[in-house]
């Protein structure tokens, strides 16, 4: 529970019962008009001087009030309090304990629940402790078996999902289609370069890493040779006769996502999806939230006309959706600022809210975080698990979303924070995980800090400045491809759970509804968020100095971090950072070029 875990904020009363169990609890809004966002982290307007769980008090905004550490009359002991942080959505009034009307009963109240605004009160997102932030460096190295076999499972689920995601064909057919696998690329460098082994080769070399093994023996070609991948950045060919050794390296192979679309059908339900209009439009939803938030705030107005327009252009062939966030938005900026260097990511465009790749080798796909969800974290802080956030973020699937967890524009524009907690660590442990050498790394981070003070980006939780403007809040909007839908998207109900009648996701964001109220859970998958024909994000900044400035930041961010690109530690960092193998794409040469 992301309010649980700011210690410095927190009041326990020990006279109160214990909270509920997850499953005595009342279920929270399950329908597509009860849907909010952030995971559950805002206040309804019957909370907004409401008593939370275990007596933790909220004023109608978002702030604890804090109490003196000395004067809790408990142990504050750690089972005690990871019971707390375990805890889900505070038991707080009758009006927050009634069940949910049914979706006929909330016919005509949308334009109402806008108008209020009581009920969108934003409180820290998620995201925003950054609890999923790394804590190895890059000398635990990823495990290659891993990425191998997750690449594997990957593509076996890819091509049957991306072909019928637009014609909705479930035949037995098409179900029981045998799946294109990708086999990986095994390189070996010679004096002119590398050069890729043959399939059957590359094959026999991925299936002996694939059962766990990082040292092992083959023959090709007449000649044994000895492998070594016990470090994948510094893996090793030895021929056991000559004692020659030679440099490999694995790249994944192409992914069949992207290229399913090109086809008749598909064009044509692009067609179908674009005469339906922008997503945040659809269904005549009410736009009156945008108003009453944003007027008055030209730059505000600017900045969500624009988004605005970014849904005409795109809606055909994409879904949309809206991830809020305040104090993570430094770690985004140097997530976008290695890719850019490492992997042509375009952060003039936008932030990136996730880099590690190897993060996401156990977790790479929605229906796989559901059923992690259902088995180890729905009883375990649940969408607020470190291991969910790792890889999950919180969105909204409107502009105009009115809650009834959070609206958009309103916490746009009175953003939100966590005060006296200090991210310094994080951030460095975040340049380290990116490979930064680590005599650099302290260093670093302080001219980033001083970088960003200078932009007027909010970094008051890493020890540096807060912005002038009082404004920390962004808002970053993200694209994903029609038929990546189901892969990296489930509709969820408040703090995770699935939102089985808004499932699966992409039908659900094909038709005519209005999505003002709808939450869901995106796995922020580097792996596709860093292509832009998969994925595409854009990001605005509700201070207007470091919004018209970001471009410039990011150009100077990166040339701060410029020594990833030297070549004697640009490959090595790459294939650190993506688990131990290379994106296809993916080439020698200074990747800021391609951007």
């Amino acid at each position: 529970d992301a309010r649980a875990q700011v210690q410095t904020m927190q009041l326990f009363a020990p006279s109160r019962p214990a909270p509920p169990s997850a499953d005595a609890r009342p279920r929270p809004p399950v329908n597509p008009s009860e849907s909010g966002a952030h995971g559950g982290e805002a206040s309804t307007g019957a909370r907004r001087w409401g008593r939370g769980r275990a007596g933790m008090l909220w004023c109608g905004r978002h702030f604890r009030i804090a109490v003196p550490e000395a004067k809790l009359d408990v142990p504050r002991d750690d089972d005690t309090w990871a019971g707390l942080r375990a805890a889900g959505p505070a038991e707080e009034t009758e009006a927050a304990d009634a069940a949910p009307p049914r979706p006929e009963e909330r016919e005509g109240t949308e334009e109402s629940s806008a108008a209020s605004g009581e009920e969108e009160a934003a409180r820290p997102t998620p995201t925003d402790d950054l609890g999923w932030a790394p804590e190895d460096g890059p000398d635990s190295e990823p495990c290659i078996a891993t990425a191998i076999e997750a690449s594997r499972s990957l593509s076996r689920t890819l091509t049957v999902r991306s072909r019928r995601n637009f014609s909705g064909d479930s035949s037995p057919e098409v179900l029981a289609e045998e799946p294109r696998e990708v086999c990986h690329r095994v390189q070996v460098h010679f004096d002119n370069g590398w050069h890729d082994f043959n399939e059957e080769e590359s094959r026999s070399i991925c299936d002996e890493l694939a059962t766990g093994a990082t040292e092992f023996t083959l023959q090709f070609r007449g000649h044994a040779y000895f492998f070594s991948f016990t470090k994948p950045s510094e893996a090793m060919q030895t021929n056991l006769k000559t004692g020659k050794r030679r440099k490999l390296r694995i790249i994944e192979g192409e992914d069949t996502a992207a290229a399913d679309l090109a086809n008749d059908e598909v064009a044509e339900q692009i067609a179908a999806q674009t005469a339906l209009g922008p997503q945040s439009k659809r269904g005549c939803a009410s736009q009156s939230a945008i108003g009453k938030y944003l007027d008055g705030n030209a730059h505000a107005r600017a900045c969500f006309e624009q988004f605005e327009q970014n849904e005409v252009k795109y809606c055909g062939e994409w879904a949309v959706f809206y991830h809020s966030y305040s104090f993570a938005a430094l770690i985004y900026e140097v997530h976008a600022a290695v890719a850019s260097v490492l992997f042509r990511f375009r952060s003039q465009y936008s932030a990136l809210p996730r880099i590690l790749v190897h993060e996401f080798l156990e977790i790479p796909d929605a229906d796989t975080l559901i059923q992690r969800f259902n088995t180890d974290f729905a009883e375990h802080k649940r969408d607020h698990n470190p291991g969910f956030r790792k890889v999950g973020i919180s969105a909204m699937c409107s502009l105009a979303s009115t809650g009834p967890e959070a609206c958009v524009s309103r916490v746009f524009v009175s953003g939100y924070s966590c005060k006296d907690v200090s991210f310094r660590s994080v951030l460095e442990k975040v340049l380290e995980a990116c490979y930064v050498p680590k005599e650099n790394v302290y260093s670093l981070a302080t001219k980033i800090i001083k970088l960003s003070e200078k932009h007027s980006l909010d970094v008051s939780q890493f020890g540096g400045k807060a912005c002038q403007s009082s404004k920390p809040g962004h808002l970053m909007q993200i694209f994903i491809k029609r038929s990546l839908v189901d892969q990296l998207v489930y509709a969820a109900e408040p703090y995770g759970p699935v939102d089985q009648e808004r499932m699966p996701v992409s039908e659900y964001l094909n038709s005519d509804r209005n999505f003002n109220r709808g939450q869901v859970r995106i796995v922020a998958h580097p792996k596709y968020f860093m292509q832009a024909n998969l994925v595409r994000m854009f990001v605005a900044s509700a201070d207007p100095t470091f919004h018209r400035s970001r471009t410039t930041f990011q150009s100077e961010l990166i040339e701060l971090i410029k020594e990833l690109a030297e070549p004697s530690l640009r490959e090595r960092a790459a294939a650190g950072i993506y688990g131990g193998t290379l994106p296809s794409w993916w080439t020698a040469e200074d990747q800021r070029g391609h951007v």
